[in-house]
């Protein structure tokens, strides 16, 4: 779907007749969910069964301050979740991430009602995280931040005048700064407090890169 996704995005058709005028505000959001289900062979692995789920959703504002340009601000919540089994109510991991951030955004016509576009950003987020895997009494906390710069392609059909359909390969090309204050505890392992800092780029094009299909309200100058 991905390899088909980015296909579409960088071959589909080149006669610009459509235009995203200028003056116009673009309201909408991008909403992504995911599920996955993992098994071993190995009956004596104590985390043979895992099972994850994903959702994450980006309210957005923006301005059209030229022709088919845009640039504006989002909010990012994100939450994620896991499962081991043979215990899933004593091991899992739970992950919250909560910011906002500020784009760019420049549309390219490819043909009638459709665009192509790339989406830079440049935003921050609070991170908490917190396990309990694997260890009687066992509790790892992460709480922290993280400021990301991060480039994707996407597509978007303008079904009418004022509605946009948009779908996207989001977090394609990154840079990331994360800092976290750690905390573990449990009756089998050493406890210890830290702080964990990390910078790094990162590209999702050959991995799992996560699709976002989302929408936009165009509202023209009056």
């Amino acid at each position: 779907m991905r390899i088909i996704l980015l296909a579409v995005i960088l071959f589909i058709g080149a006669n610009a007749v459509a235009q995203v005028n200028k003056g116009t505000i673009f309201l909408g959001g991008d909403i992504g969910f995911g599920f996955s289900n993992y098994k071993s062979d190995n009956p004596n692995d104590n985390t043979h069964y895992q099972k994850s789920s994903s959702f994450n959703f980006s309210p957005s504002v923006g301005w059209v301050v030229k022709e088919n340009m845009v640039v504006g601000g989002r909010i990012n919540l994100a939450f994620f979740k896991y499962n081991f089994v043979p215990n899933p109510s004593d091991n899992t991991q739970k992950q919250n991430n909560i910011g906002a951030e500020i784009y760019i955004r420049k549309y390219l016509p490819l043909g009638k009602s459709f665009y192509l576009f790339a989406d830079a950003s440049l935003g921050g987020q609070s991170n908490y995280l917190t396990s309990n895997i694997n260890s009687p009494g066992y509790i790892h906390t992460e709480k922290g931040y993280s400021i990301n710069a991060v480039l994707y392609p996407g597509i978007s059909y303008q079904v009418k005048k004022c509605l946009f359909l948009e779908m996207a390969l989001s977090n394609l090309v990154g840079l990331s700064y994360t800092k976290a204050n750690t905390e573990q505890q449990g009756q089998n392992v050493q406890n210890y407090k830290g702080v964990n800092s990390s910078f790094g780029f990162y590209s999702s094009l050959g991995s799992d890169v996560p699709i976002h299909v989302g929408f936009r309200w165009a509202i023209p100058k009056k």
